[in-house]
């Protein structure tokens, strides 16, 4: 036989249900916008802080080769003492910029962070042969070494900055992409 639904319980089963139904929705919701604020953290935290410390390597780097190029063109002894100390004080505060970077460099790109590793040191010796060349007024050796080894690796460094800035750009572009996606299933999910 069949009972009947009494007039009270067909009312709470749909009123249950839509409880039900919005309960979920606000869990969704909030898993969502979770995301959205794990991706946009992601690409400020990660990404923008990254692309910011590569640009102040690659300031640096162009400081420290200006210096040299003026240690060359030194007249007296105390400007190339002074241009060395700032070198050297440039060189620490880059070495450690560069120590700082390798937590942005993710697996992929770490041979290229190798590479920019390497290019620097190669560049570092470099300028110790020009300052050399400089202050033993040699300025032909010196403007061969500053037109030779010291731009060549100078320029190595800028295509190893380049190619870890194109991946951060790419990674952002990722990032970014995943952030629409879950914009709009949060969206979706919201109406």
């Amino acid at each position: 036989m069949m009972q009947k639904i009494s007039l009270k319980h067909r009312l709470i089963l749909p009123i249950a249900l839509l409880g039900i139904v919005a309960l979920l929705s606000n869990i969704l919701s909030i898993i969502n916008i979770r995301n959205v604020n794990a991706s946009a953290s992601n690409i400020a935290d990660n990404y923008m802080d990254g692309k910011s410390r590569l640009a102040e390597i690659y300031q640096s780097s162009m400081n420290i080769h200006k210096m040299a190029l003026s240690h060359i063109v030194a007249t007296d002894y105390n400007t190339m003492i002074l241009l060395i100390q700032q070198i050297k004080e440039e060189e620490k505060t880059l070495d450690n910029m560069l120590t700082a970077y390798e937590d942005h460099v993710i697996p992929k790109d770490h041979a290229q962070y190798e590479s920019l590793l390497s290019d620097y040191d190669s560049f570092k010796h470099a300028l110790v042969r020009l300052v050399c060349a400089s202050a033993s007024h040699k300025t032909q050796d010196a403007y061969a070494l500053a037109n030779g080894d010291v731009a060549s690796y100078a320029e190595a460094m800028e295509k190893d900055i380049d190619a870890l800035d194109l991946s951060i750009r790419e990674q952002t572009a990722e990032a970014r992409t995943h952030l629409s996606t879950v914009y709009f299933v949060s969206l979706a999910i919201g109406i």
